[in-house]
């Protein structure tokens, strides 16, 4: 499988013109950055990879300008320094589709996608620019009369669509990565074993900017990547071909002027120069793509139609808006303060777009209730483990290995325990309180077991061995006989949700993290409070 590299500098006008997003197309590729909230210290943005060819794109990764930012939290992909690479689930992009991932990160600066690389998409261009330099030598040909000047190095390409920079740049690719700044010792770092950038002369560690373009730390660049990155620290003529590549790399990538042509032929010098190394990387972020340390958990169900102890004004933070609660007809009420409906009949409930919605096969979006404490508003992954906490050799809980959720904490449980997640499920047991029958008419035995809801119900007169078809067929009758018939649609479709995405899993075990929350999420509840900053990553 071929993978083309692309890369591109924006020109900084063009970052002052749009600074909140940055966008780099090519070939069948386009890529954009779109920061979508800011605070002092920080900011949340939104990326989206798009297919513009005529085939299916199978791997993507993105390497970005940090621009003196760090990534503190990243979900539906995995951020590694500056580099983006996908989950399992959203490598594929099909022609005329695109891809979404989110990231925040510390720091005041504007993140800009300066290279993507792929596998795929069927462009001709793409392919053809891709494959013109097929040595590393005619490659640092190509890279080192690109460089020579800044304002003429369209005129060196066969595609003038990559920005210009400063004409400090290499003065020769020949030799082993002189350019950009004048590294320490005439060395690169190889990120991850698709990217180069200089190491910084004026630190030892992190990632820097010097000669207007981006530097690392040469601790940094050996002691965060693995073993299998197929990346590390380069000097001088230890591979001459390598190290030429790797000039060419660091020439395009932090500062220096290159063309899309040129700069793609020098991407594939890198590629077919050190090819073991370009697939240990491809294997290396398809394989740990997602990985994160998780604290251990399970996941409950429940739907009692209460107002949410975030909807009231004194459990949230200050600056961060309240839940919205709804009336019986599922209209949002304007008084934040009216009483619940569990609370002696009074007119609030859970609003019905609580229900969990579906993202794609192995991942879903919804809200939960949580321990105690300071929870309202945040969002944490959950990945399902495939078994089940309490319910013996369970088939649904099976059949969830690998998929993953994202919720947002809108209440909290005084029989909600640490690691437990009670994920809002229409039909799931309404538990300690039962507001659902005044609302919407329905006798409390019809809406199930009081925990466990109408899965309990169909387990008690099933048994507790049948196949998962059976379970799941049950319930969807069920959810079709309580919501469906009385024309609550929302709560039905929710109820399929927990048949059809969570095969009807009983209180699955899952490992978990906070993260920031997607903006489907805050877009839904209303509750945002990203601006804090205050993501925690302990398993308390």
């Amino acid at each position: 499988m071929i993978r083309y590299t692309i890369k591109m500098l924006l020109a900084a006008c063009a970052i002052v013109a749009a600074s909140s997003a940055s966008a780099l197309v090519n070939g069948p590729v386009e890529a954009t950055i779109d920061i979508n909230n800011r605070w002092g210290s920080g900011f949340c943005a939104e990326g989206k990879v798009s297919n513009l060819g005529s085939a299916d794109i199978t791997d993507w990764a993105l390497t970005l300008d940090m621009d003196g930012t760090s990534f503190n939290n990243i979900w539906s992909a995995s951020g590694e320094g500056v580099t983006i690479s996908p989950e399992s689930y959203n490598k594929r992009i099909a022609p005329n589709s695109s891809v979404q991932f989110g990231f925040c990160a510390n720091g005041t600066g504007t993140p800009r996608v300066v290279e993507i690389t792929y596998q795929g998409g069927g462009d001709s261009s793409s392919s053809s620019s891709s494959s013109s330099s097929s040595s590393s030598s005619s490659s640092s040909s190509s890279s080192s009369s690109s460089s020579s000047s800044s304002s003429s190095t369209s005129s060196s390409s066969s595609s003038s669509t990559s920005s210009s920079s400063s004409s400090s740049t290499s003065s020769s690719s020949s030799s082993s990565s002189s350019s950009s700044g004048g590294n320490s010792g005439a060395c690169v770092c190889n990120w991850w074993g698709h990217s180069t950038f200089p190491i910084c002369n004026n630190q030892d560690s992190g990632w820097g900017n010097e000669a207007s373009g981006t530097c690392i730390g040469k601790q940094t660049c050996i002691n965060d990547q693995s073993a299998t990155s197929g990346g590390g620290v380069e000097c001088g003529s230890s591979s001459s071909s390598s190290s030429s590549s790797s000039s060419s790399n660091s020439t395009s990538s932090s500062s220096s002027s290159s063309s899309s042509g040129s700069t793609t032929s020098s991407s594939s010098s890198s590629s077919s120069s050190s090819s073991s190394s370009s697939s240990s990387s491809s294997s290396s972020s398809s394989s740990s793509g997602g990985d994160w340390a998780g604290c251990s958990g399970y996941s409950t169900r429940y739907w009692d139609c209460c107002k949410a102890h975030c909807s009231w004004t004194g459990n949230v933070p200050d600056g961060v808006e309240t839940l919205p609660a709804c009336s019986s007809n599922d209209q949002i009420l304007a008084d934040v303060d009216a009483k619940s409906s569990c609370d002696n009949g009074g007119p609030s409930h859970m609003c019905q777009s609580q229900a969990p919605w579906v993202i794609n096969d192995t991942l879903a979006y919804g809200f939960a209730a949580a321990s105690s404490g300071d929870v309202c508003g945040r969002c944490y992954e959950l990945r399902f483990t495939g078994s089940s906490y309490n319910g013996g050799d369970d088939p649904g809980s099976k059949a969830m290995l690998g998929k993953r959720m994202i919720v947002q904490a809108t209440n909290i449980g005084y029989d909600v325990g640490g690691g437990q997640f009670d994920i809002l499920v229409p039909g799931g047991g309404v538990g300690a309180f039962n507001a659902c029958s005044n609302q919407w008419g329905i006798p409390a035995d019809e809406l199930g077991v009081q925990y466990g809801g109408l899965l309990a119900t169909c387990k008690q007169s099933l048994g507790w061995n049948e196949s998962l078809e059976t379970y799941k067929s049950c319930l969807a009758d069920k959810c079709q006989s309580v919501f469906g018939s009385r024309g609550l649609t929302d709560m039905y479709e929710g109820c399929m949700f927990y048949v059809d995405w969570f095969e009807a899993a009983d209180n699955p075990s899952l490992e978990y993290r906070e993260v920031a929350c997607p903006n489907d999420i805050v877009v839904r509840s209303g509750v945002d409070r990203g601006f804090l900053n205050d993501i925690d990553t302990s398993c308390e």
